[in-house]
């Protein structure tokens, strides 16, 4: 397993977790807390299952990881369409920017789905 994979997998699922706690801790009412916890909850789910895949096949899923992605570059944009400003704006596009990156590198690194095929024993004699 790459060292490095994984620890940008556990970074993008810290940064999920960071991403729902942040509306709390500065007592912010408002839509974009809801879009933070949904997506937080939804980065920290898909990280964790990238986090289990390399242990297992050795490798994050290019799959899972172009969905972080995307979920990343929503949150480049969903603070301009709830209309929030100040700190929430602005923890909203560094934590967007970085999953973006994280999973970039991810998807860039990850194995293609040919090259995980699990060996089967073979019966010859």
């Amino acid at each position: 397993m790459d060292t490095a994979t994984k620890s940008i997998t556990v970074l993008t699922g810290a940064l999920g977790v960071w991403l729902m706690a942040f509306p709390f801790i500065v007592e912010s009412p408002s839509l974009d807390t809801w879009n933070d916890v949904v997506v937080g909850g939804m980065i920290v789910t898909l990280a964790g299952y990238n986090y289990s895949r390399e242990w297992i096949q050795g490798g994050p899923s290019k799959g899972i990881s172009g969905i972080l992605v995307l979920l990343g570059g929503w949150l480049l944009f969903a603070p301009f369409i709830t209309g929030v400003t100040g700190g929430l704006l602005w923890n909203d596009v560094a934590i967007g920017v970085l999953v973006t990156a994280f999973a970039g590198y991810n998807v860039y690194v990850a194995p293609s789905e040919e090259q995980t095929v699990t060996h089967m024993p073979t019966n010859d004699t």
